[in-house]
Formats: structure tokens, sequence, C-alpha cells
């Protein structure tokens, strides 16, 4: 119960920001609606980009709603795409998820997907580790 209620709650705060993390009800997008969310997130949250280059990755986060976006660069593959990763409590469990939307190839993009993905297991892993030495 206590999960749909913080993710109610981030929906709107997203909304309040203007900013969704789901905004489109399917992965595949245009290239316009590629740029219009990249210009949103842009004017929303533009004071904590950074940019990676040799990754080919421009990434925005938001403390406040647990949750960073990263946007491909010309030079990436899976250009025009993002992956949001986001924060979500379930009782005593934390858990990263994520969404993302491509407006490029498929391919290039379900690879940066699983990437995130493996980012996120990783991460999930650490915390169980730190949270077992805490007890």
């Amino acid at each position: 119960m206590s999960k749909y209620i913080f993710l109610a709650f981030l929906s709107i705060s997203f909304g309040i920001n203007a900013v969704e993390i789901e905004p489109f009800p399917q992965a595949r997008i245009t290239v316009e609606q590629w740029q219009k969310y990249f210009g949103k997130v842009s004017n929303e949250f533009g004071d904590t980009k950074k940019i990676y280059e040799e990754q080919n990755l421009v990434v925005f986060s938001n403390d406040q709603l647990r949750a960073n976006i990263a946007f491909t660069t010309e030079n990436h593959a899976a250009h025009p795409a993002w992956v949001t990763r986001y924060v979500t409590q379930n009782n005593d469990s934390v858990n990263i998820a994520q969404i993302g939307y491509f407006a490029g190839e498929e391919a290039p993009f379900a690879k940066l997907f699983n990437e995130y993905a493996k980012l996120n297991d990783r991460v999930k892993e650490r915390l169980k580790l730190e949270n077992s030495s805490v007890k």
C-alpha cells in the first residue's frame, strides 16, 4: 500500500514540476516528443545537468523526487532516447525502478536500458550488503 502512495506522490510531484516519469504510454516515441521532454527536463532540472562525454549522455537529477533522467546525445547509438531511474519504497525495502523511451533504433536502446538495469542491480546488491553489516 505504501508503495502505491509513494508512487502517487512521485507522480504528483513530477506533475507539479511539469515533468512526468511516464510521459508516454509506449517506449517508442517520435523525435519531436524526445525534444519536448528534453526541453521540459532541462527547464525544470537544468541546474543539476551533468554531461558525460565519454558515455554520450546528459543526466539530470532531482533529489527530492529521488530520480535521475539520462538522455543520449548525438553520438550515442541509441540517440534519441532516455532512461529515467527512480527510487521506490515498499515497507522496509527500497528499490530502483526505471522506464525509458526511444525515437531511434530499438536494439541500441535495449542495450542502454539493460546497462542501466545491471547498474540498478549492482546498487541494490551494495545496499543489501550495507544493510546487513548495520544489523
